[in-house]
């Protein structure tokens, strides 16, 4: 793969390159900038915090960005690289350089998640400085062909034009991470045999040890690749990628608890890690262990990766994670109290988060304590919830993220909220990209034809039956007492049928035996869209004999006829729902957290 002697690095043009310096303090930037000038670099940026370098990455392409770990506000520097990243605000061929004066453990291991060139302690001096950045330029050259094919979805190219730039440039470990990272990707065991062997004598590694064991148990040999593993971790207890490997074959060799502890492990080493939270929580659960998973929620709670709506999504397979304990067979008192350390985990996670997504959170806390309440057979307590948690959004429920609504449609579809129901979908419908949460949730929905058919069933109903509230509410009442025995905290329903009887009440000749209590409970002590709330005043003014005008019901009939949960996504592999027409079931999916490739 490579030969004896290798061509001269790239000449590198320092004129031409743009750097970006980010540290809350401005002094320290100060220095820095001080220190590179001489280099005869022309263009040097700072910004004090991630806001300003989120605008500076916007307006400039930049080749090296420098940034503090510890920058004092809600993210550090690896989170932040992520968030600039994830906004497709850095190329490939740019270079980080990370700097902190903290040397933790989970300073060093979160700052190698993102895959810096370098890590820097302070204080640094002038040679060092030099030394760094220039074999941060020389060696993000080197790899930039291999990012374009990479870029172009050309992988096979990728994996060639490592072996080429290896062979001209000698050993880079980034470059050789990347290589055996793409032929375990693309299933080439043949290939990575020879390459694992001369790595191995030349240029040993964590990574080489990692992809000898995943050989192992490609070949059949599972016990061996667990082994190899075990020792690895044994000399490097802080190769967090070992461990990830090591849980996902432990769990294949039916070693529960050992994956267990190995998670437990791993979660403790990168707590800002959230999939391995995540991991750990699905195994406690899988063991019926509470306290690991409550511990693994409150370490997630407390490191919500808050640099995109990604947080939410970890939040929503978490409490997916809960569910499937909590509705496992154990006491009234053990589920109440699972609830409450439920509870402090969601305000734990609230004082985690920015201004603008806490309100998130505090409609999703709602959906969540409605889903509860719906399997304990409180559904007036479960409607009440889910319409308090929507009521922000009544009117820009296209703001909500796809994982609340995705949460709130089988509720919403249990108590045959039509008018909601049509705006959730409509919303979705309109989106074409779905985390992998949200695409278990809705495949579910879709494998319960037979509630979505009693949906559109019902939407037709409510609009036949709006249709007479004016003109012949007598068989208006008798409709909706139908749709009412199937749906018996429906609003439309509820609303239709107490304006019905309200107009014949309202007429002398009427003799109306006394409408149930529970018509008005439906849709009392809760909020409701404006028009269904204007609604509801003007009939609960006739009820109360406050004299009114009578008026047209509002005009909104949604329409659900083409309703279909399948949009065009990849379907993702959950169970079928075998409920009956007018349930869907809210019980947890085990999501299996498995993040290994």
């Amino acid at each position: 793969m490579m030969t004896a002697s290798y061509n001269t690095p790239p000449k590198l043009d320092w004129a031409k390159n743009k750097v970006l310096i980010i540290d809350d303090q401005r002094s320290a930037s100060t220095m820095l900038k001080s220190l590179l000038t001489p280099l005869g670099i022309k263009h040097i940026d700072i910004a004090d915090t991630y806001d300003e370098a989120v605008r500076a990455c916007r307006k400039t392409h930049y080749n090296v960005l420098i940034t503090d770990y510890h920058l004092n506000q809600a993210l550090n520097g690896s989170e932040l690289i992520s968030l600039l990243r994830s906004k497709h605000l850095l190329s490939s061929a740019c270079g980080i350089m990370m700097i902190s004066g903290d040397h933790s453990t989970e300073v060093i291991l979160s700052t190698l998640s993102v895959q810096p060139d370098c890590f820097l302690t302070k204080p640094i001096t002038n040679i060092t400085l030099k030394q760094k950045i220039t074999q941060t330029l020389i060696d993000c050259e080197i790899r930039q062909p291999v990012y374009q094919a990479l870029e172009a979805h050309q992988p096979q190219r990728a994996i060639e034009l490592c072996k080429k730039q290896l062979t001209q440039f000698g050993h880079n470990q980034k470059l050789s991470d990347l290589l055996l990272d793409l032929m375990v990707e693309e299933q080439a065991w043949q290939q990575i045999k020879p390459i694992l062997t001369f790595l191995n004598a030349k240029h040993p590694s964590h990574k080489v040890t990692i992809i000898e064991a995943k050989l192992m148990y490609h070949e059949g040999h599972l016990d061996q690749a667990i082994l190899h593993l075990e020792s690895l971790i044994e000399r490097a207890p802080l190769c967090v990628e070992a461990f990830d490997t090591l849980v996902h074959y432990q769990q294949l060799n039916h070693r529960p608890f050992d994956a267990l502890i190995t998670a437990q492990r791993a979660s403790q080493l990168t707590p800002s890690a959230s999939h391995r939270a995540l991991i750990l929580a699905q195994q406690a659960a899988d063991l019926n262990q509470p306290d690991d998973l409550l511990n693994a929620g409150r370490v997630l709670a407390n490191h919500l990766p808050i640099i995109d709506i990604s947080w939410i999504v970890r939040f929503a397979e978490f409490n997916a994670i809960f569910e499937q304990l909590y509705f496992s067979p154990r006491t009234n008192q053990s589920r109440r109290q699972l609830l409450q350390e439920l509870k402090a985990i969601q305000q734990r996670a609230f004082g985690r988060l920015l201004p603008a997504q806490q309100p998130f959170l505090t409609a999703y806390g709602h959906i969540v304590r409605s889903r509860f309440y719906l399997s304990e057979g409180k559904p007036l307590k479960a409607k009440r919830r889910a319409l308090i948690g929507l009521s922000h959004y009544f009117d820009k429920v296209t703001k909500l993220p796809s994982v609340i609504l995705v949460e709130l449609l089988p509720i919403l579809m249990n108590l045959g909220e039509v008018l909601l129901i049509s705006e959730v979908h409509e919303t979705l419908s309109l989106r074409d990209r779905f985390d992998g949460h949200s695409l278990q949730r809705i495949d579910s929905l879709r494998s319960n034809t037979d509630a979505i058919n009693s949906i559109k069933a019902l939407a037709l109903q409510l609009s036949d039956a709006k249709a007479l509230i004016v003109t012949q509410p007598q068989q208006a009442m008798h409709l909706y007492e139908q749709i009412l025995s199937r749906y018996p905290y429906s609003s439309d329903a509820n609303l239709g049928y107490l304006d019905a009887y309200s107009r014949q009440s309202a007429s002398p000749e009427q003799q109306l035996k006394p409408y149930s209590r529970l018509r008005r409970q439906a849709i009392s002590v809760m909020p409701l869209p404006a028009d269904y709330e204007a609604w509801r005043s003007r009939i609960f003014n006739q009820l109360d004999d406050r004299p009114t005008q009578f008026s047209e019901p509002p005009a909104t009939t949604p329409s659900l006829l083409s309703i279909d949960l399948s949009p065009d996504m990849e379907p993702a592999t959950v169970h079928n729902s075998d409920t009956d027409a007018n349930v869907i079931e809210l019980a947890p999916v085990n999501h299996n957290h498995n993040h290994n490739q």
